[in-house]
């Protein structure tokens, strides 16, 4: 057991968490058919890591928690008490990101997690907060960055409105009335808020797993409330603080299901993986436990995290440098470098993204300045990628030429081509060709540079790994607003250049 004495103080380390403005709060119930342990152990060891290594996170924790069973304070008269066995569930995942791009940007990557939850979940509910409504405010435990037990008190407590409340007023009351007056209570280590949008239904389908919860058992807020013991958190609840806190309480709340939590585990702190994140929870106990300084340098994290061997190594009369090549989709919500890595709700959402997206282009070529820099064009057209590369794998023309203004100009071995109708019709062979069934289309190389995007690309044969076609593009793209008024493309095809017919059905325009 984690000693009390270490791990609070009476400093207040609540600025940590204002970065982390929205937040992602996952409710898990385990699988039937495994145990508690095993539940456990997998979510921290195997589905963590894996977690951990998607982009956009600025934190991320796991609770193990155990089943409500009451007991957390004195019932406070005129609340619900009544709460079904089938409610409890097992654990709570609880993300943090900087911004909501951020926090969309995980959302699009996460479909390759979403494949792991049947191994361990039978039922995942998402919340979302929106910017402000996740707030610590006051943490005076020294460590942030838990790895198994902690040695405190914590609850962490699911909030249901009263049906005669609007959501406005009961988030008012905890925000503006029941926070402030417990916040400064001697016996109280910390206090983090939650205030949650609707049951976020946009996940990524999971096999087996339910995402989706019966009507009048959604929860409207949680909060974390933590002691350095049971002592502390008698004298908490006998306090005046939270007596006044508490005083209108069932004119606002319904219902109040406190969870203990049994461990805590960080992957993600301040936008990066910690070595929990790194290696999995357990490595990292026994790194930590034996002392091992050498496994925490840069080089074997390095090693670790992307195979990338630094320092030189004596050959018969040389040395050499062995460095690794750079990943151009870091940072990207999907990587289209090769087959195989996006998910078909992946490809959903960015199909979604792309509608959304070319609705966007406005009539008029903004004008680069101030107010539209090209930071944030660049950010768009990193945004806009892999948009792009999924409307051309799954053929569709009609996203295709939105994406390009009116007026563009296209140079390429038989052009140029002004305009749209020009544009249209020569590349839609080219379209049907490297769209074709039995063909999947590639992009190994992106770079972004202000207006400027190039990429390069390939079709490979599913059955024969046969290169059928590659060559490479430049765009000219003004973000979202501004479209693509300028491509070069240089293309080698190995085939027809010119599609059947049958092919050319395939293609919505």
């Amino acid at each position: 057991m984690v000693s009390t004495i270490n791990q609070s103080s009476q400093i207040d380390y609540s600025v940590r968490d204002r970065k982390g403005t929205v937040a992602f709060y996952v409710l898990l119930w385990k699988r039937d058919g495994i145990t508690l342990d095993l539940f456990d152990e997998y979510w921290k060891d195997v589905h963590g890591p894996v977690c951990a290594r998607l982009p956009g996170q600025y934190q991320y924790w796991q609770f193990h928690v155990a089943h409500n069973q009451g007991g957390f304070c004195p019932q406070i008269p005129g609340l619900q008490e009544y709460f079904p066995e089938e409610d409890n569930f097992d654990g709570i995942a609880e993300l943090t990101f900087t911004n909501e791009q951020d926090r969309n940007t995980w959302f699009n990557a996460a479909g390759m997690l979403m494949d792991d939850e049947h191994n361990i979940f039978k039922k995942a509910i998402g919340y979302t907060t929106s910017p402000g409504n996740s707030i610590t405010y006051c943490d005076r435990i020294v460590e942030g960055t838990p790895n198994g037990e902690t040695g405190i008190v914590k609850f962490h407590v699911m909030v249901r409105k009263h049906k005669s409340v609007s959501r406005e007023n009961f988030r008012s009351y905890l925000r503006d009335t029941f926070a402030p007056s417990i916040i400064n209570n001697a016996h109280l280590l910390k206090f983090r808020l939650h205030l949650f949008d609707d049951i976020d239904n946009s996940r990524p389908d999971a096999a087996g797993v339910i995402h989706s919860e019966t009507v009048g058992k959604e929860y409207d807020a949680a909060y974390e409330i933590a002691f350095a013991n049971h002592l502390e958190r008698e004298k908490f609840f006998n306090s005046s603080e939270y007596q006044n806190a508490i005083k209108n309480a069932p004119q606002y709340i319904e219902q109040i299901c406190p969870f203990p939590e049994r461990t805590a585990y960080t992957f993600v702190y301040d936008g990066t993986m910690t070595l929990a994140g790194q290696r999995s929870s357990y490595v990292a106990e026994l790194i930590t436990d034996i002392g091992a300084v050498n496994q925490v340098k840069p080089d074997i994290t390095d090693l670790m995290l992307h195979q990338n061997l630094a320092g030189n190594f004596a050959s018969t009369n040389q040395q050499t440098t062995m460095k690794k090549r750079t990943n151009y989709y870091q940072g990207l919500s999907a990587d289209y470098s090769r087959p195989g890595l996006v998910s078909s709700y992946v490809a959903k959402k960015l199909i979604e993204d792309a509608e959304k997206i070319v609705a966007m282009k406005e009539p008029v070529l903004p004008q680069i300045g101030p107010g539209y820099t090209l930071e944030q064009i660049e950010a768009e057209n990193k945004e806009w990628w892999p948009t792009h590369c999924e409307a051309l794998r799954q053929g569709r023309g009609d996203i295709l030429t939105g994406e390009y203004r009116d007026d563009l100009t296209y140079l390429c071995q038989d052009g140029p081509y002004y305009g749209l109708n020009e544009q249209r019709e020569r590349e839609k062979h080219w379209w049907a060709l490297i769209a074709q069934p039995g063909v999947t289309m590639c992009w190994p190389i992106v770079m972004f540079s202000g207006e400027h995007t190039y990429f390069e690309w390939k079709c490979v044969d599913d059955e024969t790994n046969e290169t059928l076609a590659k060559g490479n593009v430049t765009w000219v793209r003004r973000g979202h607003r501004g479209a693509c008024y300028l491509k070069t493309e240089q293309l080698t095809f190995y085939r027809d250049v010119f599609a059947p017919g049958e092919l050319i059905q395939l293609i919505t325009t």
